[in-house]
């Protein structure tokens, strides 16, 4: 890496972040998502039953009454499978109803 790389990634997210050593790599550590760190004081679990296997949007609506916020339990959860989560029996971290119709209205 050469100086023109280092000035490349001056204004990133981790700019000021310590090198750490994980799986015998250097990396910068795990980047912590603010929507799950500033509503994991306000949130309650829940699990999936088998009717709701891979549908958040299904259970969005049961939970909140709006079948779009399926993005607030993505995003909670650090679902990176979107397509196929989440599995029936799994428990999932939902933010509670009164929070998100006070952030989102």
């Amino acid at each position: 890496m050469d100086a023109s790389d280092l000035k490349r990634y001056v204004y990133t997210r981790f700019s000021k972040t310590d090198r750490v050593l994980y799986d015998n790599n250097s990396t910068y550590g795990r980047w912590n998502n603010p929507i799950t760190e500033m509503m994991s004081g306000t949130a309650s679990t829940y699990v999936v039953s088998n009717a709701y296997e891979g549908r958040p949007d299904l259970i969005a609506h049961a939970l909140y009454g709006n079948a779009s916020l399926d993005w607030v339990l993505i995003a909670m959860n650090n679902a990176s499978d979107a397509l196929n989560w989440p599995r029936a029996g799994a428990t999932i971290i939902a933010p509670s109803k009164s929070l998100i119709a006070s952030e989102l209205i």
